[in-house]
């Protein structure tokens, strides 16, 4: 519909807008992948736990109903999603773990460069006033 009176190749260009600050690192690339992960990881983990209470929710129906059978095996699925949250809960933990480390090791590598800079702030100091000088002004 419309598409043989509409105008081909009339459209400008979209100009991209330019990005401030630098570029981004392997660090800053690692940090965002953890991130999202932790972000998915949770996700799941409340799906999960909604599950759970749905299987437990349906299970009890259906002992009321004389249907112990099948409410076996849903408390038998319900078991399985409760091994799957554990394991989805250690995942994140580890993965809030490397996101604290490389912040930490981040800071730690902060921190080093100021003492690099002071060090040299310190060594032309050193360098601008000479032991003969400190010599002379007690003389």
């Amino acid at each position: 519909m419309g598409g043989t009176q509409s105008k081909k190749g009339t459209r400008k260009p979209v100009s991209q807008p330019q990005k401030k600050g630098g570029t981004v690192t392997a660090i800053d690339r690692a940090t965002l992948d953890l991130k999202n992960s932790r972000d998915r990881l949770s996700r799941y983990r409340a799906k999960l736990d909604k599950d759970v209470e749905k299987l437990a929710a349906r299970a009890k129906t259906l002992h009321g109903e004389g249907k112990s059978k099948q409410a076996l095996q849903l408390m038998r699925l319900r078991k399985n999603k409760l091994q799957e949250v554990d394991r989805v809960e250690q995942q994140l933990l580890s993965v809030l773990q490397l996101v604290d480390k490389i912040a930490e090791k981040k800071n730690e590598q902060e921190v080093i460069v100021a003492m690099k800079r002071g060090k040299d702030a310190l060594q032309k100091m050193h360098d601008q006033m000479g032991i003969d000088d400190v010599l002379n002004l007690m003389d």
